[in-house]
């Protein structure tokens, strides 16, 4: 059990709205999860190309991020030492990533 603090607060939150709607996060469904993290971002870059609302374009993101902590409590995962770890990772990372366009 993770500590329900940052991003692990959330988390638990999201999968108790999930269990509570009767959406499974059995491993069979990891598969679909990750297809639904794609479908998000994918209406999210629709609103942007159409030119919607960036209200409209911060809705698709947060379901995004809602499916991704969804995912993240049905592996189990620390969202929040996980994403404490990547931001320190990417501070130690050169500027720009060591890339021409960034990341």
């Amino acid at each position: 059990m993770v500590d329900a603090v940052g991003l692990n607060q959330k988390m638990l939150e999201v999968r108790a709205l999930a269990d509570g709607k009767g959406f499974s996060s059995s491993p069979e469904r990891i598969w679909e999860m990750l297809a639904l993290i794609h479908t998000e971002v994918s209406e999210a870059t629709g609103a942007y190309k159409k030119g919607e609302p960036n209200e409209h374009i911060g809705e698709d993101l947060a379901d995004a991020i809602v499916r991704i902590l969804h995912l993240m409590s049905a592996l189990n995962l620390d969202a929040e030492r996980l994403f404490e770890e990547k931001m320190k990772r990417n501070w130690e990372r050169p500027h720009k990533y060591n890339t021409v366009r960034g990341g």
